[in-house]
C-alpha cells in the first residue's frame, strides 16, 4: 500500500495540497501582496523542498498569447509534511516596478508552487488586480486631464523583458491623431521614463527601442514633477503630444 500511495502522489493523487489565501488582491506597483500559504498533507509523508511564490502574465506573440512568469522566488525553506498535517505560512511578496497593470486585455496572477521530492507540484494560482503606483497614476491622470480616455493595454516581450503598452483615445477633433500610445518604465531618482507615440497608422511600439525614436519619444518625468500630481504633469504632456503630432 505504501508503494502504491507513493506512486499515486508522484502523479498528484493523494499528495500535499497548497493554497495561497491573498489578503489584498488589489495592490499597487511598488507595494506588497500579503497573505497566508496553507499546506495540507496527503496520504503519505512528503518532503517539501521549498514553497515558491511569483507573478505571471500573458504577452502577445504573433497571433497568439504566451504565459510568462515575471519572477518566482522561494518564500519557505524545506520541511517534512506528515499525512493530514496542516501548516500555515504568512507571506509578503513585493510587486516590482515593471509589473503590468491589470487593465482590459491584461491579466496578472499570483503563482504558488511547491517543490516536492518525487511528486507532482500541487500549484495554485490567484488573480490579482495590479494598480498603478502613485507616480504612474499621475501620468495616466495627466492624459485624462487632457481629454484622453484609456482604451486598453497590451503586454509584449521586447529585448528580453516584458513591456506594457497603454492606448489612449484622444478627445474628438483634437490633436489630429488616432491614438496616443504610452509605456512607463522605471526612471532614475524616483521618476519615470515615459515612451510616447502618436498613432496615425495603427502601428505597435516595437520600433520604440531604436535610438532614433528614443531621441524623439522618450520623456523622463522627474520625481518633483510627478509629486505635483496630474495637473502639473498634464501641462508638460500636452507639449510633448503636440510636438509628436
Amino acid at each position: 500500500m505504501g508503494f502504491l500511495k507513493r506512486m499515486m502522489a508522484a502523479v498528484g493523487v493523494g499528495g500535499a495540497r497548497v493554497d495561497a489565501r491573498v489578503q489584498n488582491p488589489a495592490v499597487r506597483v511598488g507595494e506588497s501582496v500579503s497573505g497566508v500559504i496553507l499546506v495540507e498533507g496527503g496520504s503519505i509523508e512528503q518532503k517539501i523542498e521549498r514553497l515558491n511564490l511569483g507573478l505571471a502574465t500573458r504577452y502577445k506573440s504573433d497571433d497568439s498569447y504566451v504565459t510568462h512568469t515575471l519572477f518566482s522566488q522561494p518564500v519557505v525553506p524545506g520541511f517534512i509534511l506528515q499525512p493530514g498535517e496542516r501548516k500555515e505560512y504568512p507571506f509578503q511578496l513585493p510587486v516590482p516596478a515593471g509589473t503590468p497593470l491589470t487593465l482590459r486585455g491584461t491579466a496578472v496572477w499570483l503563482v504558488t508552487d511547491a517543490d516536492i521530492a518525487g511528486a507532482a507540484d500541487p500549484g495554485d494560482t490567484d488573480q490579482l488586480q495590479i494598480l498603478p503606483s502613485r507616480e504612474m497614476e499621475a501620468v495616466i491622470g495627466a492624459a485624462e486631464r487632457l481629454g484622453f480616455s484609456l482604451a486598453g493595454s497590451e503586454v509584449e516581450y521586447h529585448h528580453g523583458r516584458i513591456v506594457q503598452e497603454l492606448s489612449f483615445r484622444p478627445p474628438y477633433g483634437q490633436y489630429r491623431i488616432q491614438e496616443l500610445e504610452m509605456m512607463m518604465l522605471p526612471g532614475s531618482g524616483g521618476g519615470l521614463d515615459v515612451i510616447l507615440e502618436v498613432d496615425r497608422r495603427a502601428t505597435g511600439l516595437a520600433s520604440l527601442f531604436t535610438s532614433e525614436f528614443e531621441q524623439r519619444g522618450r520623456w523622463h518625468v522627474p520625481a518633483a514633477l510627478l509629486a505635483g500630481g496630474p495637473d502639473a504633469v498634464a501641462r508638460e504632456l500636452a507639449v510633448r503630444v503636440q510636438a509628436l503630432a
